[in-house]
């Protein structure tokens, strides 16, 4: 029966504090039976400490800086509170070997989700952080919605979306889920895929009618269908532009994206030479007057006057 080091005899028979010059005897006893070995059986035992001093043992000795051991001094440092000195030991495995990156992640999204699970939210979104830089398709579960916040924050919109539709995809029946459906069609619109996001939240209506968020949805949608149909009219496709703005001028909500529709299709209406309709829509505008846009207002009446003489 192989026999146990000297630091692990001495504290469990004494129940004492072991003195410098004992752990290094002991760190040297331990080399018969191999470090890695004895590293693992401290820290399983929960002598984190102990564990740690023996690996920097080796390390001040010459000892070669091993993916295994700086691992393990990671864990024993995260176990230890020493959130800053894990991550070094991480980082240096990475740097020796980036193929140790799942096990990085493991570690630390284990790591999130303990403390989310504790109500430790601060703590817990820096690990969730830390986990995605070495693996950014880690699978955190009920938690994949507050990964996709992160990421959106942090301006990683691919990311963002991974997360989010992978939270809908297993948790569509939750009461997170609808904010969820609009933090997706936000990071669609940072991605530039605006036809994605109108369909979203289309969708959102037809699921969520009565919810307290539809008003957000709805400007969201009516802003993102005001754009699009300026980008038609930019573009030259005149009649799609047209179709879209007219019934957007019908269904929105929000008077400010009124007031910009009926401008554009008073500039849309100009353009084809149908100044009657033209000034018609510039004359909404005038009327509307919200007081928000007074240069939409003072140019439309511009536009009216010029009209009223070409006619």
């Amino acid at each position: 029966m192989r026999g146990r080091c000297l630091i692990s005899f001495l504290k469990n028979k004494y129940l004492i504090l072991v003195p410098a010059f004992v752990l290094i005897m002991s760190a040297l006893a331990c080399e018969k039976k191999g470090l890695l070995q004895e590293v693992e059986e401290e820290y399983a035992k929960g002598n984190y400490h102990e564990a740690l001093f023996l690996v920097k043992h080796n390390f001040r000795r010459g000892g070669e800086r091993t993916p295994d051991l700086l691992f393990i001094s990671g864990k024993a440092f995260l176990k230890l509170g020493r959130e800053s000195e894990a991550d070094d030991s991480f980082r240096e495995v990475y740097g020796i070997d980036s193929l140790w990156a799942p096990r990085l992640a493991e570690v630390l999204q284990n790591e999130a989700i303990e403390n989310l699970e504790k109500g430790h939210d601060a703590k817990g979104r820096r690990f969730i952080l830390r986990a995605v830089d070495y693996r950014n398709d880690i699978d955190f579960g009920e938690y994949n919605a507050e990964v996709g916040e992160l990421l959106l924050d942090r301006k990683d919109y691919d990311g963002a979306v991974l997360y989010f539709t992978r939270y809908l995809e297993d948790r569509s029946d939750t009461i997170g889920a609808a904010q969820v459906m609009i933090d997706l069609g936000a990071a669609y619109e940072a991605r530039g895929e605006m036809l994605r996001a109108i369909d979203l939240y289309r969708l959102f209506q037809e699921r969520y009618p009565k919810s307290r968020l539809v008003s957000t949805v709805n400007w969201r949608l009516e802003n993102l269908l005001l754009n699009a149909g300026e980008e038609l009219f930019s573009g030259g496709e005149t009649e799609e532009s047209e179709n879209l703005l007219l019934e957007l001028a019908e269904s929105a909500d929000n008077p400010l994206v009124r007031e910009k529709v009926n401008f554009m299709l008073a500039r849309i209406f100009e353009s084809k030479l149908e100044f009657a309709k033209a000034i018609e829509y510039y004359k909404k505008v005038v009327y509307m007057n919200l007081g928000s846009s007074g240069r939409l207002v003072e140019n439309a009446k511009e536009r009216i006057v010029e009209l009223e003489k070409e006619r």
